[in-house]
């Protein structure tokens, strides 16, 4: 399945002789390139900014499968396009409101668990060649996620990944140089450079994350974790929660320190920080690069997103067959 993002403003999106076409806002400038491509393949459209889109195009894309994705300009999603032929996953619907309770916490316990040792693992790769002496908030991470595999209650869970969430930003404000003024994360709206790239980027996933799980024959509208987010999509913050830190932190950390990202581009007013359109195309590249990275999984060399699509079915497994579920596990 290939994914496409289009970022920026005044693009028009068309269909001409079977293939979609992305007309550049200056079509005059010999330097800007329209873009062509096949909808046979494409299996989500991510749409920042605002562009025209025929309907022509959107029907070419439904009819061959491809969900489109609506995302607001910190990357939130504001809406889908689905395919009619994803129904299937309203037959697994009524199955998921009635997965027991004890399933669903063991399910979270461990999703909660792994979460905790990824970002563990993330700050033991980020912190290895510093020698200034700063504390490694690993080990603390590593404590809480016994913890969190143990925990008697979705409360106590909550509890004890708030506790992991503020010791990891904590050690990622330390490796985050001070001219960004990141002091830990904030959200709708972000308010600096860092929690720009951050929501952005969770926004990316985010869309892929969906997809995977519909594609899975999952309904999003009923998590094991993230109950009460009644009128979002639960099981999407659930599933998510497995690749923050290995796909979108750690690109966000990779351009910070080569020196891909500097703080003075960004725009910060009370409304918000926002990513420059040079910038968000090109992290929105790197984000989607390394989507397509290869990686040891299973014993085979695979994709994070063919890694995300394994994992939407074994928890589709487990969800509504009892089987164990043993979330991505980062390394």
């Amino acid at each position: 399945m290939e994914l496409c993002c289009i970022t920026g403003y005044g693009k028009r999106v068309r269909r001409e002789k079977g293939l979609i076409v992305i007309d550049p806002p200056h079509p005059e400038k010999e330097h800007v390139k329209k873009v062509l491509l096949s909808p046979e393949g494409l299996g989500l459209v991510l749409i920042s900014g605002d562009h025209d889109l025929t309907t022509s195009a959107i029907r070419s894309l439904l009819q061959k499968g491809t969900e489109l994705v609506l995302l607001d300009r910190y990357g939130s999603p504001e809406g889908y396009l689905l395919p009619v032929g994803k129904s299937p996953v309203i037959e697994h619907a009524e199955r998921q409101q009635n997965v027991p309770g004890s399933r669903c916490l063991a399910i979270a316990r461990e999703i909660v668990g792994q979460a905790i040792r990824n970002k563990a693992v993330l700050m033991r790769s980020v912190m290895k060649n510093r020698q200034d002496g700063m504390p490694d908030c690993s080990r603390l991470l590593d404590t809480l996620e016994g913890k969190a595999r143990s925990a008697g209650s979705r409360s106590e869970l909550f509890g004890i990944e708030g506790t992991a969430t503020r010791h990891y930003y904590a050690g990622l404000c330390a490796v985050i140089p001070p001219s960004f003024g990141f002091y830990g994360r904030n959200r709708n709206p972000p308010r600096d450079p860092v929690n720009a790239l951050l929501s952005y980027g969770y926004g990316i996933l985010y869309g892929v994350i969906r997809t995977a799980l519909v594609k899975a024959r999952l309904s999003p509208f009923y998590g094991v974790y993230h109950a009460e987010y009644r009128h979002q999509e639960p099981l999407v913050y659930d599933f998510i929660e497995e690749f923050r830190q290995p796909v979108v932190d750690r690109v966000v950390v990779t351009m910070i320190h080569r020196r891909q990202v500097s703080s003075e581009t960004f725009t910060v007013s009370p409304g918000g920080c926002r990513i420059p359109d040079d910038l968000k195309k090109l992290y929105t590249h790197a984000v989607l690069e390394r989507l397509e990275a290869c990686y040891q999984y299973d014993g085979k060399t695979v994709t994070f997103r063919e890694i995300i699509d394994a994992q939407a079915r074994l928890l589709a497994n487990a969800l509504l067959e009892g089987s164990y579920y043993r979330p991505f596990a980062n390394r």
